[in-house]
């Protein structure tokens, strides 16, 4: 008990000295933000340093139980150093009354006397876990106060920030690649990937597909001025610290990576990479699957030659179409499947073909393939591939299906969903299946499931009107993605418990967004293509430090 009072007293001033920190930044950020009102105006004099202190005050100062004492002034004679003269500001923190005493106890037992201890070592001397402050622009904030903490300020190891910005976070356009009136982006040219900080994309200019870079908000031309086609069939993945992508340098297409300073073909295929080729990631393996094979890039590279298709994953296993039939977990069996897997209770269970019953929902083990549905009829799964709620499985089949696990009952979910258009996006949250749907008197808006019924979530533009919600994105638990309003254009929109709130509007004419590639999500920036009625179709960004609660907004 005899050291209780010390760690009390440590605790205390260590949270008051991060809090003067934090006071001073503060004060700091407003006086910096104000004085860059002031730019029409004449260099006035040098400002004048503030400066805080912290002493303890015993039973003095109306605290007859002692506390503390934070004062603030100005730094007068400019030696760093706050003088007695120089306070213009006091705050005192008392400590509480003590409390009256307690009844005494009952009188215990003598005990026998102990035996001495040997004495302990001395501990370690403890280390700040202030690691280090800012003041000014930061990251997507161009006024900010932000402080950076961990458990040891001798690594410098940031373990947590408190970040403050005193203006909006940064948003707007980036590119005009394509100069002038031109577009930037089209059809064939309009794939990307974010990775930490780095964002690589395809962009269009004087016809040529080329490859581009932004790297701490700095954009740069990776590739040469030829018809370069990166991403064009395989897209873009992540790998090993690097970026892979196929491309066509003028001698064929193959596949390259870039770290975004370096730009290196990984493959010299004979046949060159074409329509159906696939890539995908699973653990530390990166699979190209070509059409004399698969080719396996770990730690060394492997050629499986076969004729392989519809690669897909599921707990950690590849499952994919070989000549034979289906192959998963060291087994083929007779069959092929159509749509991408998913893994629940044991079981592998997508779309497949295995007899005269055509694309039904199979599941399957180590122990073999078993075929779980008999009346699903043309496509189903091509639209919202095999999706875990709960104990369902949700998947398209005109209109949205669900299957239970436990009961193994087949059932539609909701009869007034009529249309999934085959280009309708959706995506999948913990609790929730998120898609745009074509319900009879609300045009195509946005539905939800929860696995056992499915709703019309929100009747954005009222009436006839679609909203066409689309390119759904997750940030956090928050889901994000675009919509066409018909009068104020394309818009960047969050999913809310009563419907969709506006996030930002890109242009205040009617202008299209996300018209060509997707909305890509990185450390920082939520990035998107969208139109511009001088420059034409280019990429915006748009901070999301609020909505993911990186950052505190005060304007």
């Amino acid at each position: 008990m005899k050291d209780e009072k010390p760690k009390r007293k440590q605790k205390i001033m260590k949270f008051l000295a991060i809090s003067s920190i934090v006071i001073s930044l503060v004060l700091s950020s407003f006086a910096l933000y104000n004085s860059n009102q002031l730019e029409d105006l004449k260099s006035g004099n040098d400002g004048e340093t503030s400066l805080s202190r912290i002493s303890s005050l015993y039973g003095t100062h109306g605290c007859e139980n002692g506390g503390f004492s934070i004062q603030f002034g100005i730094d007068d004679n400019r030696d760093g150093v706050l003088d007695g003269e120089e306070v213009a500001d006091i705050r005192n923190v008392c400590h509480g009354t003590q409390g009256p005493p307690g009844p005494m106890g009952n009188r215990g037992y003598w005990g026998y006397n102990g035996s001495d201890g040997l004495n302990g070592s001395d501990g370690q001397i403890g280390t700040s876990s202030f690691i280090d402050s800012f003041v000014g622009t930061y990251g997507p904030c161009p006024q900010a106060a932000v402080i950076e903490m961990g458990n040891n300020s001798t690594s410098g190891e940031v373990d947590s920030s408190v970040k403050i910005c005193f203006e909006e976070l940064t948003k707007g356009r980036l590119t005009d690649i394509n100069p002038n009136s031109g577009n930037s982006f089209s059809t064939a040219c309009n794939g990307g990937i974010t990775h930490q900080e780095l964002f690589l994309f395809s962009a269009a200019r004087d016809g040529n597909c080329l490859l581009f870079k932004l790297e701490n908000g700095i954009l740069e031309q990776l590739s040469d001025n030829i018809d370069f086609l990166p991403g064009s069939i395989l897209g873009y993945e992540v790998h090993e610290e690097r970026i892979w992508f196929d491309a066509d340098d003028g001698t064929g297409t193959q596949l390259w990576s870039s770290d975004g300073a370096t730009l290196w073909r990984e493959t010299n295929l004979s046949s060159h990479i074409q329509e159906g080729d696939e890539i995908l990631k699973l653990q530390e393996e990166l699979i190209l699957s070509h059409q004399n094979g698969l080719i396996i890039f770990s730690d060394s590279e492997t050629m499986i030659s076969g004729v392989f298709s519809n690669l897909t994953s599921a707990n950690q296993a590849l499952i994919y179409n070989t000549a034979t039939g289906i192959s998963l977990l060291g087994n083929t069996w007779q069959g092929e499947i159509h749509s991408d897997a998913a893994f629940y209770s044991d079981y592998y269970w997508f779309i497949a073909t295995t007899d005269n019953y055509g694309q039904q929902l199979h599941r399957a083990s180590a122990s073999g393939i078993e075929r779980m549905t008999s009346q699903l009829t043309n496509e189903p799964g091509q639209i919202i591939s095999p999706t875990i709620l709960g104990e369902n499985l949700v998947f398209d089949s005109e209109g949205l299906i669900s299957f239970n696990t436990s009961s193994l009952q087949l059932s539609e979910l909701n009869s007034s969903i009529q249309t999934i258009a085959q280009d309708s996006d959706w995506i999948a949250d913990t609790e929730r299946l998120w898609f745009e749907c074509g319900v009879p008197s609300t045009g195509f808006e946005l539905c939800t499931s929860d696995g056992e019924n499915a709703w019309l979530h929100s009747d954005h533009i009222a009436g006839m009107e679609s909203s066409n919600p689309s390119h759904f994105e997750l940030i956090d638990d928050e889901v994000i993605l675009l919509i066409e309003d018909p009068i104020q254009g394309g818009q960047l929109a969050h999913i809310t418990d009563e419907g969709l709130e506006i996030l930002w509007d890109h242009d205040s004419g009617n202008l299209q967004s996300g018209v060509h590639g997707q909305l890509w999500i990185g450390q920082n920036f939520v990035f998107f293509v969208a139109d511009d009625s001088i420059v034409g179709l280019e990429l915006y960004a748009w901070a999301h430090g609020e909505l993911s609660d990186e950052w505190i907004i005060i304007h």
